[in-house]
This record gives C-alpha cells, sequence and structure tokens, in this order.
C-alpha cells in the first residue's frame, strides 16, 4: 500500500532560494550534474573507467562518484533533487530515470561508504516505492523530501530527518523516522533503535579535528556531558562538550500499556492502565508489572518519541500467563484528567496523525507491511460526551484490513485510556503526554482465515 505524506518546509526562504539557484531540468546525457566539487573527486563508469570530475560534470545511471580526502561533491539530479557527499565517500546511481512520468520514473542509489545529505526531487514523489537508497546494513525509503546517512563503521549507519520522514528497513523489520529524528542501525540483522542524536556532516574546516558523534547509549560524564574522544584516543578537557539530549523514557510507576501478541495458540491482548515500566538505555521497554507481569526474551525494535511514547514488538517474551510470541505495546503515562478537561469545550476536536508503528504480524507468522491512519478525539467537559475514533489501515498477507470506529465516554469520564471495538478488531490504548499530546494504541484483528488473529501497536501525535 502506497502512504502519501503531505508535507511543508518550514524554511520557506531558503527553499525559495535553493528552487531558484537550482531549477529542475532536463538532461540528455546524464541523471546528475556537479554544482560544485571541492578536492580530490572522481567517477567510475560502467566500465570501470576512472576519471576525475568537477563543477559541470555528469553523472549517468550505473556510475559511482568517489570523494577522496578532503573531497566534497554536490549533484543535482534531473528531476531537482540534491545530493550532497563527505569526504570519504561512494556513492553510486544504481538506476535513474526521470521522463515526468511517475509510473516510469525512478531513483534507486546505493552509499557504500561515507555519508550523504539529500533532498529529494519529484522522484519518489508521488510513487514512494520508487526511490530508495541502500546501504551495507539497511534500506532507506522516503516518505518526505530530506535525510542525512552516515557510516560509523564498516556494517553500522546513522540516519536522521530532517525534512517530511523516511522508512529504514533491513532483516529485522522496518522504523519510520519522522522530521527531527535520529535513529542507529548497528548491522543488516539488527533492529533500528532511535537516538538523540544527529549524524552530523561537518563543512570543511582546514587544521582542524574532526571528533566523533556518538548516540546516546555511549559513555557520558556525570553531568550528563558526552565522553568525545579525538582520533588519536586522547581525552582532553577542551573536547568536553554539552550534547543535546532529548527526555528519555525513565523507568518508573504509573505507566499504561497497551498491547497485544499471542502465546501460540490463543491472542493475549488488552489495556493495563497504571504499572511500573523498565527500560534499557535505547529507551525499549524491558518489563512492565501491573495487573499483569511481563518481560522481554527477544526484541524485534523498539521506539520512542519525545521522551513521551514508546512503541516496539518483542519476537518473544513471557508474561503471569506463559510465553508470549510476537508481542506488540505501546507504552507511556496518562494524560492526567485536569489536562484532558482543559481540553474541552463546544469546538474540541482533535486529530492525531500517526508518528510509529510496529508491522502487523498474524499468528501464523505472516509479517504485514506498514499500517496507515489517524486517530481523532472530542474531550468534553463533565456534562458532555467525549469520543475517541480510530481509522487505520492494515496489509498483510495480501489483503488490507481497516479498523473503523468509535467509542463514546459519559459525563466525567474522560478517556484518559480507551477501548475501541469495530466489526473485526479491538483497540486499546491511552493518551498522554502534557494535555494529551500524543496516543498509543494497540490492536487484535480478527483476519477470518488461515492467518489466524493479526496483531500490531502504533503511536499518534497531535
Amino acid at each position: 500500500m502506497t502512504i502519501h505524506t503531505v508535507f511543508k518546509f518550514r524554511n520557506h526562504a531558503l527553499m525559495m532560494a535553493l528552487a531558484a539557484a537550482f531549477p529542475v531540468v532536463s538532461y540528455a546525457a546524464g541523471a546528475a550534474r556537479v554544482d560544485f566539487s571541492v578536492g580530490p573527486v572522481s567517477a567510475v563508469n560502467v566500465a570501470g573507467t576512472h576519471r576525475t570530475i568537477g563543477k559541470g560534470g555528469e553523472l549517468g545511471s550505473g556510475e559511482l562518484i568517489v570523494t577522496g580526502d578532503g573531497g566534497r561533491a554536490q549533484l543535482r539530479f534531473s528531476d531537482g533533487g540534491m545530493v550532497s557527499l563527505q569526504p570519504g565517500s561512494e556513492f553510486k546511481v544504481d538506476d535513474y530515470s526521470f521522463s515526468g512520468k511517475a509510473e516510469e520514473d525512478k531513483g534507486f542509489f546505493s552509499l557504500l561508504k561515507g555519508a550523504m545529505r539529500t533532498i529529494t526531487g519529484l522522484v519518489g514523489r508521488s510513487n514512494k516505492n520508487a526511490y530508495r537508497v541502500t546501504t551495507s546494513v539497511a534500506t532507506i525509503g522516503i516518505r518526505g523530501t530530506e535525510f542525512t546517512v552516515a557510516y560509523t563503521g564498516a556494517n553500522s549507519i546513522a540516519v536522521s530527518t530532517g525534512e517530511g520522514m523516511i522508512e529504514v528497513c533491513n532483516n529485522a523489520g522496518c522504523a519510520l523516522i519522522p522530521a527531527g529524528s535520529s535513529a542507529i542501525v548497528a548491522g543488516p540483522n539488527t533492529e533500528v533503535r532511535r537516538s538523540d542524536i544527529k549524524p552530523r556532516l561537518d563543512p570543511a574546516q582546514p587544521d582542524m579535528v574532526q571528533v566523533v558523534t556518538y548516540s546516546t547509549s555511549d559513555d557520558r560524564y556525570p553531568d550528563g556531558k558526552v565522553n568525545l574522544q579525538d582520533l588519536t584516543g586522547t581525552n582532553p578537557s577542551s573536547l568536553k562538550k554539552t550534547a543535546v539530549v532529548s527526555t528519555p523514557l525513565v523507568s518508573g510507576a504509573g505507566y499504561a500499556l497497551a498491547y497485544a501478541g499471542h502465546n501460540g495458540s490463543s491472542s493475549e491482548y488488552g489495556l493495563d492502565t497504571s504499572g511500573t515500566a523498565s527500560f534499557d538505555s535505547a529507551n525499549a521497554l524491558t518489563s512492565f508489572i501491573g495487573s499483569g507481569s511481563y518481560s522481554k526474551t527477544v526484541s524485534a525494535g523498539a521506539f520512542s518519541a519525545d521522551g513521551v511514547i514508546g512503541w516496539g514488538r518483542w519476537s518473544s517474551g513471557t508474561s503471569s500467563s506463559g510465553s508470549l510470541i510476537d508481542f506488540h505495546y505501546a507504552v507511556g503515562k496518562p494524560s492526567s484528567t485536569p489536562d484532558l478537561v482543559a481540553l474541552g469545550g463546544i469546538n474540541a476536536d482533535y486529530t492525531y496523525n500517526l508518528i510509529g508503528y510496529t508491522l502487523p504480524t498474524a499468528q501464523n507468522g505472516t509479517v504485514g507491511q506498514a499500517p496507515s491512519g489517524s486517530l481523532s478525539a472530542n474531550f468534553r467537559d463533565a456534562f458532555g460526551v467525549s469520543t475517541v475514533s480510530i481509522n487505520l489501515t492494515v496489509p498483510i498477507g495480501g489483503s488490507t484490513f481497516s479498523i473503523v470506529g468509535s467509542q463514546a465516554y459519559v459525563s466525567s469520564s474522560m478517556p484518559q485510556t480507551f477501548t475501541v471495538n469495530t466489526a473485526c478488531a479491538t483497540v486499546n490504548g491511552f493518551f498522554a503526554g502534557s494535555n494529551a499530546t500524543h496516543a498509543g494504541v494497540a490492536y487484535k484483528l480478527d483476519s477470518g482465515g488461515g492467518m489466524g488473529d493479526v496483531h500490531g501497536s502504533a503511536a499518534f501525535k497531535r
């Protein structure tokens, strides 16, 4: 299923300037043109022939561009897209064509080494499957326009989204990385993990040592500063610099857990409205103790947003009733009743957009594709009715299921937590954050066929 994401650039003046400076043009011979190059930059054609390439040079489909030590290059593609390459990078145009016909256009690239920043063009704008960047550990698809990717090791990368949204996929699954968020992938079989520090692409600065960028799991000083080391391994006090880190999910009491999974023979799903949650250094849920008890054995992926809400899936785990398989969850501290009452009023209608999800899984082991949809709520005061509505599309096993329904809460029962039952599914969830800025859900869906029940979780933000 194709997801269409509507986006806006925050810096309109900058983008207008870029559009004026780099208009969309049609190249007769090449896929891209070099806008500028600094230092050693070369191209390798499909026959293996090397050539030096500078400003105005063209790069064709199937060619590789290489930046040496101190070398930098910016490419402008015929659809208006731009790619900026850092020193020590190898970037290949695997298969590119642009004619203005969405069904024929494609842009498939590989970052083999180094780091890049890109602002995507028209290719992939209406057909997201027509664009991807492949690395040694994951494939990046677009749900927006601007992102950065950098190798942090031979088999590890860091990614960051500036505008729109990207989808990062490898053998462990897929994850959406929304605007303003970053993630690390430590290997082709390792789940994508959110990070609080963006991969940094430094401008050219002569006679300066470039310090490495650390993820949130790296060592810090007691005051929260990052332990930065220079390339020689020394650690002078002059390199101790403060890193801006978002608020993590803190282990403790008062959390709600919406969950859905199975134990092999039957589904185990529900909503625990208050319990103690434990998180690891990457904000991944490791255990939850409330009316029930749940503990992770193997994680398939975990994410969090804004220090308010987390979601993920355990490949296996245990509960107070036995073993767990493909246990999907959303976790967060429910919004307070005063916050919800403050939202009430005659025009208190709010829409929550999808910011993250787990890929749905079925009892027979089938893994689905990215869900899409939204959640809405109208909060009323003690004399009105509050309503929570869900509209979620879940593609799996060649079928697409629609979860559409609503639940009303009468009088003063403001919906800190909620359950929505539809014709084919049960959705459990909660509102989290000051003034209910976020919502998390987990669902159990009756597939009506050989797949058995389908489970998944999602996070939303208004």
